[in-house]
């Protein structure tokens, strides 16, 4: 027996978590040396006092409560804040258990931990994870966390607001859900060369959004590397620098328009001089009898096909006074219509269309606006050689107009169509590319957009888009 009492007390003093002991009236009866540094009070101190002068909150603790307390069974792991003598507060995580003599509880012993430090610890972890939650709910960047398989284990919340697709739609899905399909392959090599060398991916990628619009994403990838050396996932920040790279494409647009239309200016001016002369010289052959007429008429077209050129050249020029005026689209696009229908009949082209009842005004200088119609419909029934439909339909929107203009022609593949509109490049054989890239400038003059799609062995839409003037009227066919 006396080898137990000496193996209890030895227990007692030695444990590491501090042991309280206590009467039913929450007197200290009993404290070893880890109570003491718990709390800072020495056990002389402390058998003088009770438990409920440590607590850190005795509110509502009237007499009946404390009792109730010291009454219960065994209370485990319940969370405390005690009073250090210093006045600090000290977390622990305590267990309680009653000590029976004749059935009756005649005290409690405690054993307490400090987790004060821990405590500290999850508050300073929840507040990083408050902080990552507000910093990914209210940025438009692209936040994921992608496994070493390529699943996406947590997206931020700008991921619907971006891409069209909500979070369940994407979690647990493989990253090469969010890539262009064309480039896929590439990004799955470069997530797998980041893995191999573990080191940060600096990429752009394409995105198709479910609207059908086309994104770009600037995309930065980092692995996250355990102490081993074991990559455990890896996070992607994607910024859509769409906007941007628009922008800058416009930019350069622009400067390469300024640089063309001062060459055109000077080459406009030098080809119209001999031009004149040309047709001069022309005309007085065409009263010589024995001038050859077949030769002459050769040489009419090639002449009038030079000074078409050059009115093309000179719209490149430097910018010109335009005069905009309210225009029904309806009638502008009725005229240009009957101009080529002769020339539809002799290609075997029919010229569909699809006008609403009511068109609305565009501001626009008429004669800019029938010629990007004119370059427009003419390269449509020159992809049809064999003949074929060409459709124009008008779609009214709240704020603009678009004309669509579909032939039925070969197509063209997706990879030229970034360079259509471009100067001297065209599908055609004998084309300059003048005439799209005049149109594109023309439209953009007027604030519109010309946007093209293409399918192989099917055909090609031209979609113009220009804004509104004024309120509706009828059409002119009412």
């Amino acid at each position: 027996m006396d080898t137990q009492i000496q193996l209890y007390i030895s227990l007692f003093h030695n444990n590491p978590d501090a042991v309280f002991m206590f009467d039913m009236q929450g007197r200290f009866t009993c404290v070893n040396a880890a109570g003491e540094a718990l709390v800072g009070f020495t056990s002389q101190e402390l058998l003088r006092m009770q438990i409920w002068e440590i607590l850190a909150s005795t509110e509502g603790l009237d007499s009946k409560k404390q009792q109730q307390i010291l009454s219960t069974g065994i209370r485990k792991n319940k969370h405390y804040q005690l009073l250090h003598k210093n006045g600090q507060v000290v977390d622990i995580i305590a267990s309680s258990f009653p000590i029976f003599q004749n059935g009756e509880i005649i005290s409690r012993y405690s054993i307490a931990r400090n987790i004060t430090q821990q405590k500290k610890m999850e508050e300073v972890l929840h507040q990083m994870q408050e902080n990552f939650r507000l910093i990914s709910e209210n940025i438009m960047d692209l936040i994921f966390i992608v496994n070493v398989d390529g699943m996406i284990t947590y997206a931020s919340p700008s991921v619907q607001a971006v891409t069209g697709l909500t979070i369940d739609q994407v979690i647990n899905q493989h990253f090469s859900i969010l890539i262009y399909p064309e480039q896929v392959t590439n990004a799955m090599s470069d997530f797998a060369q980041m893995m191999k060398l573990k080191t940060t991916l600096d990429a752009e990628y394409h995105y198709l959004h479910p609207d059908g619009r086309m994104l770009l994403f600037d995309v930065k990838g980092t692995p996250d590397i355990c102490s081993s050396g074991h990559i455990l996932s890896t996070v992607f920040v994607a910024r859509d620098i769409t906007e941007r790279r628009q922008s800058e494409e416009l930019l350069r647009y622009s400067d390469k328009l300024s640089v063309l239309g001062e060459l055109a200016a000077g080459i406009a001016h030098e080809i119209r001089n001999p031009l004149t002369a040309l047709k001069g010289f022309i005309q007085l052959m065409e009263g010589d009898e024995f001038a050859n007429q077949q030769y002459l008429q050769i040489m009419r077209s090639e002449i009038d096909r030079i000074t078409s050129i050059t009115s093309e050249l000179l719209i490149m020029a430097k910018p010109q006074t335009l005069r905009f005026a309210p225009n029904g689209l309806l009638p502008l696009l009725s005229s240009v219509i009957k101009l080529l229908e002769p020339q539809a009949l002799l290609k075997n082209v029919s010229i569909l269309t699809d006008f609403p009842q009511v068109t609305s005004l565009i501001l626009c200088e008429e004669y800019q606006i029938k010629q990007v119609f004119i370059n427009i419909i003419k390269n449509g029934m020159e992809a049809m050689p064999l003949g074929g439909n060409l459709t124009i339909k008008v779609v009214e929107r709240p704020s603009d107009v678009i004309i669509r203009i579909s032939d039925q022609g070969q197509g063209i593949p997706a990879e030229l169509l970034p360079r259509l509109g471009e100067l001297f490049y065209s599908t055609k054989e004998t084309g300059t590319g003048l005439g799209l890239m005049v149109s594109t400038k023309i439209i953009r003059d007027h604030g519109g957009t010309i946007n093209i799609s293409s399918d192989v062995g099917k055909g090609t839409t031209v979609s113009i888009s220009i804004p509104k003037a004024l309120k509706p009227t009828v059409s002119f066919n009412d």
